[in-house]
């Protein structure tokens, strides 16, 4: 049984594939031009999940900086971190 760590990484190198259609591209643009501030692999992975998304922070971020509250039953955007290799 493939991690979810795998699971995600395969969303994201089957979404770069997907994106060689003029149509995905441009959606996928679309949806990139609300992330700016976010890698590509990030940017892949949010339009994978959630094309339709505006805003992408961290749950803390949107709790105590942005004052926002996250509705119970939510679901998160997951991305991958490199963090000590």
């Amino acid at each position: 049984m493939a991690s979810k760590t795998q699971l995600i990484f395969e969303l994201s190198q089957n979404t770069v594939k997907k994106l060689s259609n003029y149509e995905k591209w441009a959606a996928f643009l679309r949806s990139a031009s609300w992330q700016y501030k976010y890698p590509f692999e990030d940017q892949v992975l949010i339009y994978a999940q959630r094309p339709d998304a505006t805003a992408c922070a961290s749950f803390d971020i949107w709790t105590d900086k942005l004052h926002r509250w996250i509705n119970k039953g939510s679901k998160g955007i997951a991305l991958l971190s490199d963090n000590n290799g």
